[in-house]
């Protein structure tokens, strides 16, 4: 796997990529999106009437298109675990209300996974290739691979890839409710999140990302999930790695990183990327998106000096763990 990264869009809670402040860190239980200024993006008369989930995903694909500098890419891939929640609450309460009468289709309409892929495919005039996947913690992951996928069998394209949650009352609620997002307690780990949109391609130009390898695996326990990324540290010889950045949010599982820190990754610099985002499901695309900025801008911000070429990233959510292997070209 050879994925070529050309250009990041990101809107989160640490801001956008495009901003000289990027990334800010807040200290807060909810850490929701920094919403930027949408009038050079978005139509006026479009706007009012999308959701978050839409308005930032859009935004942040045409960032991306914009650093790539081409208007239209071919095709799109777009990873989402919850979907336009919004909508998706917006109808559900308005059917109950209304005793299922009389309701209006356009929540509902743009309630569905694909609305963000759609509405970008829209706007910027893209008929192609266009695939939503919902995969839980690995529907970023998947998007990736399915890039892949696809520019082995279209050589040269451009290829935009996303990945995107938002956050609602409901759904935070709801979280917070299972024992995930933390509570009046004090219990889980800070909600989060988040787009960031890619252009990926299958060729090289200086100063890229590429993506080497990615594994998608679950596991139930610590040493499980350990095994698979010794796997995967051996299948990519990954001993001479410059970084890693991980998933570590807060809870009981960081005893998973930490054996990391005194295994594998043992005297080799580290970031914890979740300070910044939170904890979503597609967190793993703001991830990316830190690191691409970092090694085309630095990662002196972080606290590291060293020059950093090959980078390996370990994330979960929830049960759903997922490493990467980058190098700087």
């Amino acid at each position: 796997m050879e994925l070529y990264i050309h250009s990041a869009g990101i809107i989160s809670a640490a801001g956008s990529n495009n901003t000289d402040t990027f990334p800010a860190r807040q200290e807060a239980d909810v850490l929701y999106c920094t919403e930027p200024d949408y009038k050079d993006m978005i139509p006026p008369m479009q706007l009012r009437r999308m959701s978050k989930a839409v308005r930032i995903g859009i935004a942040a694909s045409k960032m991306s298109l914009q650093q790539a500098g081409i208007e239209k890419p071919d095709a799109i891939s777009v990873g989402t675990a919850m979907g336009c929640l919004q909508d998706t609450e917006f109808f559900l309460t308005k059917m109950t209300e209304q005793d299922e009468q009389m309701l209006t289709p356009t929540a509902f309409i743009q309630s569905t996974h694909n609305t963000v892929s759609g509405q970008i495919a829209l706007l910027a005039g893209c008929y192609g290739h266009n695939l939503t996947y919902v995969h839980r913690g690995h529907s970023f992951e998947h998007t990736m691979i399915n890039a892949a996928l696809y520019l082995q069998e279209q050589p040269g394209e451009q290829m935009l890839v996303g990945g995107i949650d938002e956050l609602t009352a409901g759904s935070l609620k709801a979280m917070q409710l299972a024992g995930l997002y933390k509570d009046a307690n004090n219990n889980g780990v800070v909600a989060g999140e988040g787009a960031a949109f890619f252009i990926a391609g299958d060729t090289a130009v200086a100063n890229t990302v590429c993506v080497k390898d990615i594994d998608c695996f679950t596991a139930h326990d610590a040493q499980e999930a350990l095994q698979h990324v010794r796997r995967f540290a051996e299948r990519n010889a990954i001993a001479d790695v410059d970084c890693w950045v991980n998933g570590m949010h807060g809870d009981e599982r960081d005893g998973f990183y930490n054996e990391l820190s005194t295994s594998l990754f043992s005297n080799v610099p580290v970031i914890s990327f979740k300070q910044y985002c939170g904890e979503y499901a597609t967190a793993a695309s703001f991830a990316l998106g830190l690191i691409v900025d970092a090694m085309k801008n630095g990662f002196s911000k972080y606290g590291i000096d060293k020059s950093i070429r090959k980078v390996v990233m370990v994330n979960h959510y929830k049960h759903y763990y997922s490493c990467w292997y980058m190098e700087l070209v």
